[in-house]
């Protein structure tokens, strides 16, 4: 393997109608008094990675793993403008001994340290694929600037999770800077814009097969349709907060059966928890036993995803233990993640069980037939006709001082049972701030940053007491002579470092706790509300029942 520092490439990249242009191009460079030398052609199968919602290209890098003629390399590159068809990228590129099996398991310290940074603790995705024939030349200006031309064909393909669209082929012209200033550069565009006018490439082929594709990141979206607006009605906001996730749920059902990224889990489990929460919040808005029935089903698959998400949250914070505990080499680490695997190959059937069950089917057709319902007035469910500017200020003033009751119960008695009661208050709060929060703009940001701090500050927490309990478990089914002693032990020091764990947390608590607990949060609250909100115009009178 070898190391290639950080560097900048820069290249010219034009659109080409065509293969048949190849040689009038480079006649036409070789009339203009520059050497050209064809060079073996090349075949690259490059895959680009990612995370579902796309988090490095997000923070404009891209991650290749390519294959070029049975070299493996990878390729970090930043994703910037290209101005006239003249790329500036940064670029980090590292040579393997030989290609790798999956390319989503980075070991190569340089790369995982830059992606981790940025994605953890997200699993990377085999997002795109191109494959691209690249016909080579070496050129040389009149100056003596030196080029690697090149003239590619690439296909593009993408995973099948994302329902890609077919795409056409492009053909693309690169003359990448091998020596020489970046003036030789422009000096080439202008030559070939005035012979050709060929138009210059804009985005990098990753960006390319992304727009070709029609791929979209995985994330959550709220149609301008259901927006919840300060003069809806509570029944018609909280279906338009239900449809949005619903939606989000249905969403990871593809990634949690192909279970490539934990990610999946996490977020169908946050969606069903959210759409419970917000049929508690707002009690007395929908028919009881419409909310007994929703609340039941999502119960059971909350449940599901729960079992799963717990075992995943230990295995993704076995590389921090790693670094922690001298003994806890790769080798048992890895022996480690396979025994927690095991354990965790029942719940996940049980979760694709589910959601090909005749009991979701009929929750889903349900549960869509509800919400494409137009609301009505229901005499046992009067609240549901109040409107949200009427609701809100309550709604949000009394999770706030349910959090402020529940912290001062919690610093009397610092028990993990009461930072667990404490941690669900917050999200009780944190969920009312955010299904209400459009309406206000951005007024409930700040305070939503703070909840999300300390509700991450009490589910690390929350976390010790599971990892704890889980490893008692293993422990306890385990014969010893299937794990090994060593293994034991290295969990035993695991355990302990969840007690050194929950005392970082409960000191970071009460540094967090006492900005948010003081009157300036509840001050906040109050000039959100006193605030007078225009009112919309008059909504028609939804239908009688």
């Amino acid at each position: 393997m070898s190391e290639a520092a950080k560097s900048i490439e820069v290249e010219l990249k034009l659109i080409l109608p065509g293969n048949q242009v190849e040689e009038l191009i480079v006649d036409y460079l070789c009339k203009n008094n520059y050497t050209v030398e064809k060079i073996s052609p090349l075949t690259n199968t490059d895959i680009y990675m990612d995370t579902s919602d796309w988090m490095l290209l997000k923070n404009s890098l891209s991650l290749r793993y390519r294959l070029s003629n049975n070299e493996a390399m990878y390729t970090v590159k930043s994703i910037g403008t290209i101005e006239d068809g003249i790329a500036k990228r940064t670029e980090t590129e590292i040579k393997l001994e030989k290609p790798v099996q999956d390319p989503t398991e980075i070991s190569i310290k340089q790369i995982k340290q830059q992606i981790d940074a940025i994605i953890y603790p997200r699993k990377l995705l085999e997002q795109i694929l191109i494959r691209t024939n690249r016909r080579r030349y070496l050129a040389s200006s009149p100056a003596g600037a030196k080029f690697e031309l090149s003239f590619d064909t690439s296909s593009f393909s993408s995973d099948a999770l994302f329902k890609p669209q077919p795409a056409a082929h492009l053909h693309e012209f690169e003359a990448e800077l091998v020596e020489g200033p970046v003036t030789a550069v422009k000096t080439l565009a202008s030559i070939l814009s005035k012979a050709f006018g060929y138009v210059p490439s804009t985005t990098s082929k990753l960006q390319y097969a992304i727009t070709r594709l029609r791929l979209e990141p995985i994330v959550k979206q709220v149609p301008e349709n259901l927006r919840v607006h300060l003069d809806d009605r509570l029944d018609v906001a909280l279906k338009k907060i239900l449809a949005v996730e619903f939606t989000w749920l249905r969403q990871q059902f593809p990634g949690v059966a192909a279970d490539r990224d934990p990610e999946f889990v996490h977020q169908a489990r946050v969606a069903a928890r959210r759409m419970r929460s917000a049929l508690m919040l707002f009690p007395g808005a929908l028919p009881e036993q419409t909310v007994a029935y929703i609340d039941a089903h999502l119960k059971w698959l909350g449940g599901l995803f729960g079992d799963v998400r717990d075992l995943d949250v230990f295995m993704i914070n076995l590389s921090a233990y790693s670094d922690k505990i001298e003994s806890f080499l790769e080798a048992k680490r890895k022996a480690l993640e396979t025994l927690v695997a095991k354990q965790r190959r029942d719940p996940l059937k049980a979760i694709n069980d589910a959601l090909i069950s005749t009991r979701y089917k009929n929750f889903e057709r349900s549960m869509t037939e509800f919400l494409e319902t137009p609301a009505m007035d229901y005499p046992e469910s009067p609240t549901g006709q109040k409107l949200i500017r009427e609701v809100a200020p309550l709604a949000v003033t009394d999770k706030f001082e349910n959090v402020i009751e529940q912290g001062k119960k919690m610093l009397a008695d610092p028990q993990l049972t009461e930072f667990h009661c404490l941690r669900i208050q917050m999200k009780r709060l944190r969920y009312t701030l955010e299904f209400l929060a459009p309406p206000y703009g951005g007024a409930f940001d700040d305070i939503i940053h703070r909840t999300v701090g300390i509700q991450d500050c009490l589910g690390q927490l929350q976390d010790t007491v599971f990892n704890q309990k889980l490893i008692k478990k293993i422990i306890k089914k385990c014969d010893s002579k299937l794990v090994g002693f060593d293994l034991i032990f290295i969990l035993g020091e695991i355990y302990q470092y969840q007690g050194e764990i929950a005392r970082d947390c409960k000191e970071k608590f009460n540094k967090i706790w006492e900005r948010f607990s003081s009157n300036e949060t509840s001050s906040a609250l109050n000039q959100i509300f006193a605030v007078k909100q225009p009112k919309a115009k008059p909504a028609r009178k939804p239908l009688s029942k």
